[in-house]
């Protein structure tokens, strides 16, 4: 997915987790929640976000990390690769076995109800499927999961 050299203006770690009209990848999404890309700086594994908010989850990091999916505090903290694939699962937690973009989009929503703000539905329920980020976003797309236990493929 081009650019188009729009310059987001919030970072968030994938589809459906933008908090603003505007805010995706492209800059086109009509509300906030409803962005179809992440516009975090890709990354592909624990601990190489750059930024607050950057981290995705599933696979590697405690049993804390993999609960806050999108939400971790710093830049290094985040626990594994952005964007998150749909077939991400966490391997660790209360969220263990279960998505890990439907656990970010729960905490997305949560952060958005109790600050009284409105989002529509993400552009997929599940979030990007692998193949999806392959062909619309980038072609090399990888993520966190060598043996493919969190449903990406191996840390480049």
């Amino acid at each position: 997915m081009s650019s188009q050299n729009h310059i987001p203006l919030e970072l968030h770690a994938c589809m459906g987790l933008n908090a603003c009209k505007g805010h995706d990848r492209l800059g086109t999404n009509e509300c906030s929640g409803m962005g179809t890309c992440a516009t975090a700086a890709e990354h592909s594994c624990h601990t190489l976000n750059n930024c607050r908010g950057q981290g995705g989850c599933g696979l590697y990091g405690n049993a804390e990390e993999q609960n806050r999916p999108g939400d971790n505090p710093c830049s290094w903290q985040g626990s594994c690769a952005v964007p998150i694939n749909a077939e991400r699962f966490s391997t660790d937690g209360p969220n263990q076995g279960k998505s890990v973009w439907q656990r970010a989009r729960t905490i997305f929503e949560q952060k958005m109800n109790r600050s009284g703000r409105t989002f529509g539905p993400s552009p997929s329920p599940v979030g990007p499927p692998t193949a999806w980020l392959k062909k619309n976003y980038n072609p090399d797309y990888n993520a966190c999961g060598a043996s493919g236990m969190s449903g990406g493929g191996s840390c480049i």
